[in-house]
């Protein structure tokens, strides 16, 4: 359309509505409305200077505006306003308003379109810093056949996205839970051959307990990842999948290319439901060609890796995280919480509370709190006990002696020895073992639980395993080394209160 200050020109050289219209093609009835307001605003003066487009453009606004019906919900517009700003939806509006006018939900729509559109808004390109940030979430990808399994199973594909290079590792998984969530993170490290600065997540249980915009509660076992790797958590803010753009763009990306791709190939080999198996390596084969692409603005996502971000990336441990899972135990009576098959002593002041346990493939640790209060090797084999003496209460001895088991436990404490002469005292069923096995503990009191033990060793040694044949062993000093029984003992020198000559003349007379 021509600029309105032509037309303005055209009118002031007398020039008639309908050449105007033939040479710029704009309406008759627009070159007269701007005929009148020119007339009213003084425009056609010669020698005048002509006004500035916006200038024409504000007066036919107003113009138009001052001629517009009033239209039935101008009445509810500072209703509208504020029920927008506090994002009411249309369908709320139409029922608020229907109360007092009746109209149809469409024409509320309308109303709001038009007298408050939504104006696009300004943002700003967020710079990147190469080695800095990595996006990971899950996405669902449907149904696949398993051939282990031989069913049919959700599939999930995991995404991790450098924001530097838009570089990305992507792994086929059969479900979110939180081992298969740390283990896809490892992989995503070794094939990058290096760890970002910090991970940006979704607030997905197995990393994050509890979001929040200030203080989010991290999941323990994710947090001791990050220590071992050496990365800072970063969760997303709640309900903003925008912040963390790239990855969500990745997923996209995966369900609308190569999904449909590997989905259209596999109906050309008959199979109605996808092979998961088989998705596993063509995602692989998909991932090496689309990293060679050229993006806008940046290029090629393999190219701008290996030439600016690898070398900025946090160099991978000596050694691989061992996984490790956190739970909650309540301490039994016998100051014991059972995981899985076995039970770990605690503290016996601890008996009734409920503490955390960190379970790993080799260590067990017991926290109240956040101070940890008990360790043990992981021990292997259905309900064995792994019990460390100084968490028993000061009346242990006692009350463990009240019955055999508990006489057999007390045994176990002093040592392998003695829990298996104990165990063949208490065997004999015509005769009580009680009293004897507590006279056989009670020797660790005068000889110790290190002679005890010896003893009760040697006495097995000998097929002689009674609590005579131990007392016997330990007066005579049979469990010591032979070395220091026949240590040389200094003899004293003695001498006679006489002279030899006085005996020989005695005995002469």
């Amino acid at each position: 359309m021509s600029e309105y200050r032509e037309i303005i020109h055209r009118l002031r050289i007398k020039q008639n509505i309908r050449e105007i219209q033939r040479e710029t093609g704009t309406h008759r009835t627009l070159i007269r409305e701007i005929r009148n307001i020119a007339i009213e605003m003084g425009w056609l003066t010669a020698g005048e200077a002509l006004p500035d487009e916006h200038i024409i453009q504000e007066a036919l606004g107003r113009n138009r505006q001052s001629r517009q019906r009033i239209h039935p919900l101008d009445a509810f517009r500072s209703e509208i306003e504020g029920w927008l700003q506090d994002g009411l939806t249309i369908r709320l509006m139409h029922q608020l308003i229907q109360d007092r006018h009746s109209c149809d939900e469409s024409t509320v729509r309308r109303y709001v379109r038009r007298y408050f559109p939504n104006l696009p808004r300004a943002v700003i390109r967020r710079d990147t810093q190469p080695g800095e940030v990595m996006e990971v979430d899950f996405g669902d990808l449907g149904r696949m056949y398993d051939p282990i399994e031989k069913r049919n199973r959700k599939v999930y594909i995991f995404s991790a996205r450098l924001r530097h290079s838009r570089l990305a590792y992507r792994e086929r998984v059969y479900d979110q839970k939180q081992e298969t969530f740390f283990q896809c993170h490892i992989h995503a490290f070794e094939f990058f051959g290096g760890v970002p600065h910090k991970i940006v997540m979704d607030n997905l249980k197995a990393a994050v307990i509890k979001a929040s915009y200030q203080d989010p509660l991290i999941n323990k076992a994710y947090r001791s990842l990050a220590e071992h790797y050496g990365f800072l958590i970063s969760p997303n803010l709640p309900r903003r999948p925008e912040h963390k753009g790239g990855v969500e763009n990745d997923i996209k990306y995966v369900k609308g290319n190569c999904l449909p791709l590997f989905i259209q190939q596999q109906k050309r080999l008959g199979r109605t439901i996808p092979d998961g198996a088989l998705f596993a390596d063509f995602l692989e084969q998909w991932a090496e060609r689309v990293s060679h692409r050229e993006i806008r603005c940046i290029g090629q996502p393999s190219h701008l890796f290996n030439s600016e971000e690898k070398s900025m990336l946090l160099p991978l441990p000596g050694d691989r995280w061992e996984p490790v899972q956190w739970g909650e135990r309540k301490v039994q009576l016998d100051w014991h919480v059972q995981i899985g098959t076995a039970y770990y002593s605690v503290p016996c002041r601890y008996v009734g509370q409920t503490v955390q346990v960190c379970i790993g493939p080799r260590l067990i640790r017991i926290f109240s709190g956040n101070r940890e209060i008990a360790r043990h090797l992981a021990v292997t084999g259905k309900y064995k006990r792994s019990s460390r003496p100084e968490h028993a209460p000061p009346e242990r001895s006692a009350y463990l002696q009240i019955t055999s088991q508990g006489l057999l436990r007390e045994a176990e404490y002093a040592g392998e020895s003695v829990a298996a002469v104990a165990e063949i005292i208490l065997s004999d069923k015509a005769v009580d073992g009680m009293r004897p096995v507590r006279a056989l503990l009670s020797l660790s009191k005068k000889y110790g639980k290190e002679r005890l033990q010896s003893a009760c060793q040697r006495a097995l040694d000998f097929d002689t395993p009674a609590y005579r044949s131990v007392k016997l062993i330990l007066q005579g000093k049979l469990d010591l080394p032979a070395d220091s029984v026949h240590q040389a003992v200094e003899t004293p020198d003695f001498s006679f209160s006489r002279p030899g000559s006085y005996y020989s003349l005695n005995y002469l007379n």
